[in-house]
């Protein structure tokens, strides 16, 4: 006997020891609905408000639902609890607590009906219940229900009297709160999650130097702005403000995009973007490409301009506006979710998307989707469990690196309901990421923080906080420090250009890779002015020409390997009137030195004189050569001429008649820079092609 009851006396200490070191992770009192962990939720099947230190909920609906924070700081490895305070409203009302889920469709649930309780698993929508039967624990005002695991236990409890215990196998996810079993009502009045807490990831060294920088009155209101996408120049922001009665939709529950520019160091007032934008439905811009001239959009839209549905879809910059969006065509897009966000990288050659589908691992994850040509995007790719939980990712952001993506999610152990996390792209495969760090405060708060976006130059960032602002959410810049900035780019601008009579030419631009000639982004000018900007990762060298037709277009080359800061250079862009007297410098072809043989990167420089010439079979040209006047003058003017006729055998090769070209050698004679040095003469080692008929 004193053995038998030592040993239940040490279980019980046990026992003890275990609950004593859970600790509150979550507690919810519902006293201050701005600060809730818990969503106010508000559509005509369900609405859900926080009121007078209450959770008034009530569902129209004919399967199970819940309203849930996602615990992402608890230990689900290990002991929790996790109970609620609730009560029904209407008679026959199903309603309790639900916990380990990652959506309603995948839980478990803990019940109440009258005076009989049931405890249900919900996987994939299919239900089965262990346990449904009446029990005298159950009383007609509040119930306390409390779930708690130990061990490989889980054991049930109602006003502290355990009613059920089962093996603890599994869990769905660490989304906890309160349920409804098909159409109902109810109010809670406290939650709270117990257990062992998950270390909160920041990168060494993380400090912010300022506090943030709260956008003036003519960015922010007394309504809700959202959604801040800056331009990589950093000059414009678009924004979404939502319940503003100036929106196309009125002061209703939607929301419309507005515009402002950055004057000196001040923004004009924001400006509603108008049709064909925004419209009666809720409106957002995700993306800008850095030349401004498209924007990647919230929803599709009908040619007449009105909201078509859910997606995503462009709109282009034309010389009277924006263009009336187009549905983005994506192969095998779908997306279960009521919310989507998406994002279009700066090369316009990769779309994000943060949406719910059949292979995610969460409510919502992200995904990747590429360009394929003729405006066809691939099916979306699942960024994989190192970015995407069982919980909730949304709000993706690809700085301008092209491998920096910061994100939302409540899934990693966070501040908050949702916070910002950084992660960086290790390879190709768009799997594999560096494991996400959380930005910490003050970016992340106890709130929802989301709608995260960086200049190209990566020195500050733009986000959305319910801290302290003007409205319900208000937009915020902070200064970021060195562990969560993007790697360097370079933002080229210019404009291009008509080198016949400096007119400005609206065109398409592509550059590509120096070393390998693949392309690697595209660029639209300005249909009024011309205007272009690129942005252009560092460590490695670049070619990037425009092209329209009946011009020849002048490929220029950028080399970045050994830049290491965030730089902007202007380079205006030439296209060439395929005229007779027209001169075209080729920048790209190139000669190793002292010597009249080509380097390779020089092919597709002349590969494309070559094009021309066979489409335009009427075409004759005179190849000129030039050198620096170092050394030799005799030998120069030998060189010169060599390397003009290294340049025709090349065009013959590629199926060019031999009396359509001829050439001359000019040695040194004939500079464009100056020859004192070496970073100026180089630009007289050249060859150039002159049209002299047509």
């Amino acid at each position: 006997m004193i053995r038998t009851s030592f040993v239940i006396f040490s279980l019980f200490l046990a026992v003890q020891s275990t609950l004593l070191a859970q600790q509150p992770i979550y507690q919810e009192a519902f006293d201050d609905p701005d600060l809730s962990i818990f969503r106010e939720v508000r559509n005509s099947n369900n609405l859900g408000v926080i009121k007078g230190g209450k959770y008034q909920w009530d569902y129209r609906g004919d399967t199970p639902h819940a309203i849930t924070t996602y615990c992402n700081r608890l230990d689900i490895r290990k002991d929790f609890t996790v109970q609620i305070r609730v009560k029904s409203f209407m008679t026959g009302s199903e309603h309790g607590l639900v916990w380990g889920a990652n959506s309603p469709g995948n839980g478990f649930y803990f019940l109440i009906k009258g005076k009989k309780y049931s405890i249900c698993q919900v996987r994939q929508g299919q239900v089965t219940c262990a346990v449904d039967q009446k029990s005298g624990k159950v009383r007609l005002d509040y119930n306390v229900l409390k779930v708690q695991k130990q061990g490989s236990t889980v054991n049930y409890f109602i006003n502290d009297h355990q009613v059920y215990s089962a093996p603890f196998r599994l869990v769905y996810g660490k989304a906890f709160g309160m349920a409804l079993w098909k159409s109902g009502s109810s109010q809670a009045d406290d939650f709270m999650v117990s257990g062992t807490g998950l270390t909160i990831r920041l990168d060494q060294g993380l400090q912010y130097p300022e506090p943030p920088e709260h956008l003036s009155g003519a960015i922010n209101s007394s309504y809700e702005e959202m959604t801040p996408v800056i331009t990589p120049n950093g000059k414009e922001i678009y924004f979404s403000r939502r319940s503003d009665p100036n929106n196309s939709g009125g002061a209703g529950d939607l929301q419309d995009v507005y515009h402002a520019k950055l004057i000196g160091k001040e923004w004009s007032v924001a400006k509603n973007l108008g049709v064909p934008i925004n419209n009666d439905g809720p409106n957002a811009v995700f993306s800008v490409t850095p030349d401004g001239n498209t924007l990647l959009l919230m929803n599709t839209y009908n040619p007449d301009g009105r909201q078509k549905g859910m997606g995503l879809s462009m709109s282009h910059k034309t010389s009277s506006g924006w263009s009336v969006p187009e549905d983005v065509k994506m192969r095998s897009f779908y997306n279960k979710s009521f919310y989507n966000e998406y994002f279009l990288s700066n090369d316009g050659k990769v779309i994000l998307l943060a949406v719910n589908r059949d292979d995610g691992l969460g409510s919502r994850d992200l995904y990747v989707s590429f360009a394929e040509g003729n405006a066809i995007w691939s099916a979306p790719k699942n960024l994989g469990p190192q970015i995407n939980t069982p919980g909730t990712e949304l709000s993706p952001f690809l700085a301008a690196d092209g491998k920096t993506l910061y994100f939302s999610s409540n899934g990693h152990p966070g501040l908050g309901r949702n916070d910002i996390f950084i992660s960086r792209r290790l390879d190709e495969s768009w799997t594999n990421w560096s494991e996400p760090s959380n930005l910490g405060p003050p970016i992340n708060s106890t709130g929802t923080d989301a709608y995260y976006s960086v200049p190209a130059s990566g020195d500050y960032a733009y986000y959305v906080s319910n801290h302290e602002g003007l409205g319900k959410n208000d937009i915020f810049k902070i200064a970021l420090p060195v562990p969560v900035k993007p790697e360097p780019v370079i933002l080229v601008y210019g404009k291009v250009l008509n080198s016949k009579t400096n007119a400005p030419i609206s065109t398409g631009i592509t550059y590509h890779d120096f070393s390998t000639d693949q392309e690697v982004g595209l660029a639209q000018s300005d249909p009024k002015e011309g205007y272009y900007e690129i942005v252009l990762p560092v460590k490695r060298a670049y070619s990037f020409f425009a092209e329209k037709r009946g011009f020849y277009s002048v490929r220029d080359r950028i080399d970045l390997t050994d830049i290491k800061d965030y730089a902007e250079i202007e380079r205006n862009l030439y296209l060439t009137p395929i005229e007779t007297g027209q001169t075209v410098q080729m920048n790209n072809v190139l000669f190793y030195q002292s010597k009249a043989q080509l380097i390779p990167t020089s092919y597709p420089e002349l590969d494309r004189l070559a094009a021309m010439m066979r489409e335009n079979p009427t075409i004759y040209i005179e190849l000129a050569g030039h050198t620096d006047n170092v050394g030799d003058r005799f030998k120069n003017q030998k060189l010169s001429e060599d390397r003009v006729e290294a340049v025709k055998q090349y065009l013959l090769n590629k199926g060019v008649e031999a009396e359509r070209i001829t050439g001359v050698g000019y040695g040194g004679t004939k500079p464009i820079a100056d020859n004192s040095k070496e970073l100026t003469r180089r630009l007289n080692r050249r060859v150039e092609f002159k049209i002299i008929a047509n």
